[in-house]
């Protein structure tokens, strides 16, 4: 009997699961075109029919990853009304993310050196996951909505390096809870106390 032949798209999850093994036993350095097909076991002008190139499967690994946790976030998010209870999901949940395993691999690949034609979707997706925190932060009567989102963000990545570097999650999670909640109720102009998670 015959096995079956592998989809478009198995294929390409076969490669991107190749990329993210060599990233993390070797770096971002180690992909490349033949490493992949060496990996996969299919020849290198197959790779080619999939991925135009080895910043192209960076960059699908990077959005791949991006979807994965605003799907992630959306779903716990959805039908809370309590502006509040949301923005502590998206930071437990953001910062669950950036500590894991799976993201520090995703982390060493830089965005910069993406293709052009990625950085948009990347920027797209960037956008979509940001989303779930400006619109409770709207709701909260935050002040400078942006900022205060994008210091979130920074907040929510300097504790997962805190964690990459040897701190209990749950110490970095109820830090990070705290200081996010004082710096609400300074945005928002109200006690703390209001605040409380």
């Amino acid at each position: 009997m015959t096995p079956a032949l592998k989809t478009n798209d198995e294929r390409q999850e076969q490669i991107l699961a190749a990329a993210s093994r060599l990233i993390a036993t070797h770096g971002v350095d180690a992909v490349t075109m033949a490493q992949l097909a060496t990996e996969t076991g299919l020849s290198r002008p197959a790779i080619y029919q999939y991925f135009a190139s080895k910043d192209h499967v960076l960059a699908e690994l990077v959005i791949n990853e991006m979807a994965d946790l605003s799907n992630a976030i959306e779903r716990h998010i959805e039908g809370l009304a309590d502006p509040l209870e949301r923005v502590r999901i998206w930071v437990h949940y953001s910062l669950a993310h950036l500590a894991s395993a799976e993201h520090r691999v995703i982390r060493e690949i830089s965005i910069q050196t993406l293709p052009e034609d990625s950085r948009g979707m990347i920027n797209a997706m960037h956008g979509h996951f940001m989303v779930a925190l400006l619109s409770p932060l709207r709701e909260l009567g935050v002040k400078d909505v942006t900022a205060t989102a994008h210091l979130i963000f920074a907040s929510v990545a300097a504790a997962a390096k805190r964690i990459d570097e040897g701190s209990e999650f749950v110490r970095e999670a109820a830090a990070l809870e705290q200081f996010t909640v004082a710096g609400l109720a300074a945005s928002a102009g109200a006690s703390a106390n209001n605040f409380a998670f």
